[in-house]
């Protein structure tokens, strides 16, 4: 990778320096999302009022503490599916509620990953952080496909049920 992507943001506003790193999944895992759950329920998913109340939740204290017992040798990147127009708002936010974190990465305004699946878009962020360097070492999510996906690429990945996604428990194969 020759230049760092539009959609990754740097805490210190330095570039990819590769090593080991943890994925943090950011709405479900580090911030509540209940208080907003009401924009996708229904035939209208309105995902812009969704993510522009993002501003209004509260931490959890459990993934605040995750972020925070990340070893100091192991760069913690938050991979969400929030669009890039959440961009300040989430920098903001991870700011306000002193987030351990050393990169941001959220869907890119055009191109691949804009739009679709949010395993699709994590998937080829992984192939970039990968790209980049980074040994990825573990991913913490609350979407059991993407934790699939996750596992599918040889990552150790944890899940973490938030409550936001219906589980079908008899379509799952153990």
């Amino acid at each position: 990778m020759t230049s760092t992507p539009d959609n990754w943001y740097f805490r210190d506003g330095g570039a990819p320096a590769g090593g080991p790193l943890v994925i943090l999944d950011l709405d479900g895992i580090i911030s509540d999302a209940t208080h907003r759950q009401h924009y996708l329920r229904g035939a209208f998913k309105d995902f812009r009022g969704f993510f522009t109340a993002a501003p209004d939740d509260p931490p959890y204290e459990s993934g605040l503490a995750l972020a925070a017992s990340v070893a100091d040798d192991h760069t913690v990147a938050i991979l969400t599916a929030r669009p890039h127009y959440m961009a300040d708002d989430t920098r903001s936010w991870l700011a306000a509620n002193d987030v351990r974190h050393d990169l941001l990465i959220l869907r890119p305004e055009h191109g691949r990953g804009s739009r679709g699946p949010s395993a699709d878009f994590k998937r080829h962020e992984l192939s970039r952080l990968r790209s980049a360097g980074y040994e990825i070492t573990a991913a913490i999510d609350d979407d059991e496909r993407i934790i699939e996906m996750y596992r599918s690429e040889g990552v150790f990945a944890l899940y973490v049920h938030s409550g936001y996604y219906e589980r079908d428990d008899a379509a799952r194969t153990i």
